[in-house]
């Protein structure tokens, strides 16, 4: 098994039944792999006089790595099966043969578990225990696998940890658990994901007993370990674990008695939000904001940084009154992206704000782009790629809005600025950094994003004389 799905499956069964954070294991879904080859070896060694009702044979002769592969393989090879008959996708099915797993795994331990034990033997007889969700009895036996094994090093040691991590902390049994996570800390291979996850439980262990003194620092290593791991996760699940690793931190850092160290830490989510960009991510951190203090300034951020990246392209298939341009041509002015789409009705609450920004500030810089997709129709109606683009003109001529429409044919702009509901709008200025996000149409969110455009426009772009550069040069009006 690949290093990054064995410790997948550790977490995972770890966090089957964990009440504490339940949060992370709905969103991981478990890795799916070819079997091994040991395991396919193991699969031709099973004996075929099995009793009845019965998926091992008690006198089964197999190795406990064997035996361990062949029911930790067992969903991967059912669902293969099932790919290969194309049959259609059933939940009822699926939750039968993950529950065949279990009872496999469960079997598999029993037989294990009579036989004479030591070195590794012991370690997977408490990976079968896991997989079972046998959590007890993987407690003791990767108790007694680290007992009697002292030398041990590696993936088996640090796998037997991270469960006796996560069983000690869900007991209660945080002396146990900070011992050993301290001996994981101290050795290798540790994944951010899986070190995300034990401190996760260490957080919440301490919560439960309201204990912020001890939950801080692990709150504090839970946000590092977010940090290394949201790199390699898809937008969402980014988000998602930073936000809930900020929300621990923030809460410990508020019961601790530093609510700004726990404001400070939001509004360090909110840059990040900008930077990455995230319009979803930055909603959130907001939300926590007005959380820890609802009569905070939403809208005061830190200066931009110097090492602040540009956001990624617009991916545009037509253009309407806006000759195609990309956003590094556009350096130099501001630039107001609003994604939005016709049959949005908050989105038309925001056509007189985006008239009168366009009137007050395209002779100073103001560049807006109107970002929206194909969908196929509108009105109730299917249309044709050209029905779309002429129902477009249209709809632009009625509602007089006087920039230029950027129109994609996928959900790629959407993904890449992580936009989940719209309008959405992303402020950038002259040097090409995105400095404000605006989610919703409410007056306070228009009143905000009306200041920043202000401030923006009054910043200076270093180098770059923009006194006569205004939305006339980048676009054709609309009549």
């Amino acid at each position: 098994m690949k290093r990054s799905q064995f410790l997948t499956f550790v977490i995972l069964g770890c966090l089957a039944t964990g009440s504490s954070a339940s949060a992370q294991s709905g969103r991981v879904k478990d890795p799916i792999a070819p079997p091994t080859a040991e395991a396919n070896k193991a699969n031709d060694a099973k004996p075929a006089d099995m009793p009845a009702g019965s998926l091992v044979n008690p006198n089964d002769p197999r190795t406990a790595l064997q035996l361990f592969e062949d029911a930790d393989n067992y969903t991967q090879r059912k669902f293969a099966e099932f790919e290969k008959r194309k049959m259609p996708y059933d939940q009822r099915l699926e939750e039968k043969i993950k529950q065949e797993q279990r009872d496999l795994a469960g079997q598999s331990a029993t037989v294990l578990a009579t036989r004479k034990l030591e070195g590794q033997d012991i370690y997977y007889l408490g990976l079968l225990y896991n997989l079972a969700r046998d959590f007890d009895a993987a407690l003791e036996a990767m108790r007694r696998f680290l007992s009697e094994n002292q030398n041990a090093t590696g993936e088996p040691a640090q796998n037997a940890r991270a469960i006796i991590v996560i069983q000690a902390a869900k007991k209660g049994l945080l002396p146990e658990a900070e011992n050993r996570l301290a001996e994981y800390a101290q050795n290798q291979p540790q994944p951010a994901d899986d070190r995300y996850v034990l401190e996760n439980w260490m957080v919440s262990g301490y919560f439960k007993t309201s204990d912020y003194k001890h939950a801080l620092p692990h709150a504090q290593e839970m946000w590092s370990a977010a940090k290394v791991s949201a790199r390699k996760k898809g937008p969402f699940a980014r988000d998602t674990m930073l936000i809930e690793a900020v929300k621990l931190l923030s809460e410990a850092e508020l019961k601790s008695g530093k609510p700004d160290q726990a404001i400070a830490h939001v509004q360090e989510l909110r840059v990040l939000a900008l930077q990455l960009p995230s319009a979803n991510l930055y909603k959130l951190a907001l939300r926590r904001l007005l959380q820890l203090d609802p009569r905070i300034d939403l809208f005061k951020l830190p200066d931009p940084t110097e090492t602040a990246t540009a956001p990624p392209d617009i991916r545009v298939n037509e253009w309407i009154d806006q000759q195609p341009t990309k956003l590094a041509e556009l350096r130099g002015r501001v630039v107001l992206l609003d994604f939005w789409a016709t049959w949005c009705g908050p989105c038309r609450i925001t056509f007189p704000r985006l008239q009168t920004w366009h009137e007050t500030y395209k002779n100073k810089g103001l560049v807006i782009l109107g970002v929206t997709n194909f969908f196929g129709h509108a009105e109730g109606r299917q249309l044709t790629r050209a029905q779309e683009l002429d129902y477009l003109r249209d709809f632009k001529k009625k509602f007089r809005l006087p920039y230029g429409f950027a129109i994609a044919d996928s959900d790629d702009n959407d993904r890449n600025y992580v936009v989940s509901s719209i309008p959405t709008t992303f402020l950038i200025d002259r040097r090409g950094v995105v400095r404000f996000i605006s989610v919703g149409s409410s007056e306070a969110e228009s009143a905000a994003l009306s200041k920043m455009i202000r401030k923006v426009i009054e910043e200076p772009a270093p180098g770059i004389d923009t006194t006569t550069r205004g939305n006339g040069d980048a676009k054709k009006e609309s009549p």
